[in-house]
């Protein structure tokens, strides 16, 4: 894939490793994870590094995307402070934060509202937090299993049918910067031998997870799978919002830059 052709949309596995700069265009550290929401694909945060400014390489970072802004597909600034960054808390690397509750002190000590909380506003009228109900496939309530899984578990994890037979797998991820959250996942068909040559891009919300299997669930029939438009390994036209809508369209779900926000 040709990442630097697209501004828009960048694999996951380009962002991986990203060098990170200040305002000042310094070199602070690099991107080591993107921590995705299962519920809904969105960047649940940055895993960064930051052994030239802060002294330590076993340690990370857990930062809210809102603070990084990627300008080209080898860089993103950071708009964070040296001295805030020294007062954060961090992850070692084999205990990242993978539940909602785990990362809420990250975002409230930058100053942001976990997205996935909402605010009602009582009759007190002062805000009080809530927190929406999410179930897993496996039918537990969020807590019980990770609510976030980094970008790269996610790749190369296999795809499974309603009945439980392999499909294929993961390829990749496909991030959109600008909305901060997974446009797409590349996916391979090697069960279909009609298609064991070709890509396919499948919108993250045909996508559900699978603790106890290690694998994600595709609810789409086979036949509908074989009609569908594939692209070469080394030819990947995921450049344009245009397109995408097309690959929504096909599997019938409504493109997420297009539903109106509340």
């Amino acid at each position: 894939m040709t990442d630097k052709d697209n501004s828009d949309f960048l694999s996951a596995d380009t962002l991986k490793g990203n060098k990170v700069i200040n305002k000042n265009g310094n070199d602070i550290g690099r991107v080591e994870k993107l921590i995705i929401d299962l519920s809904d694909g969105k960047i649940a945060c940055a895993m960064l590094s930051f052994s030239g400014i802060l002294g330590t390489r076993d340690k990370l970072f857990a930062i809210p995307w809102q603070f990084l802004t990627p300008v080209n597909e080898h860089a993103s600034v950071l708009d964070i402070s040296r001295d805030v960054l020294e007062k954060a808390e961090s992850f070692d690397k084999d205990r990242l934060p993978l539940t909602y509750e785990e990362l809420t002190g990250a975002y409230t000590y930058y100053g942001h509202w976990p997205y996935w909380q909402t605010t009602v506003i009582e009759e007190t009228g002062f805000p009080r937090e809530t927190e929406p109900e999410r179930l897993t496939l496996t039918g537990r309530v969020s807590g019980r299993n990770p609510d976030f899984l980094p970008a790269d578990v996610i790749k190369g994890e296999k795809v499974v049918s309603v009945a439980g037979k392999d499909l294929g797998k993961i390829e990749e991820l496909i991030i959109d910067i600008k909305a901060g959250r997974v446009a797409c996942a590349v996916l391979s068909f090697g069960e279909f031998p009609s298609m064991g040559r070709e890509l396919f891009a499948i919108p993250w919300q045909a996508l559900q997870v699978k603790f106890h299997d290690h694998a994600f669930l595709l609810n789409i029939p086979k036949e509908f799978l074989e009609k569908a438009e594939g692209f070469d390994k080394d030819n990947w036209p995921i450049t344009s919002y245009e397109w995408l809508s097309t690959v929504y369209s096909y599997y019938g779900y409504e493109p997420y830059w297009q539903i109106p926000r509340l």
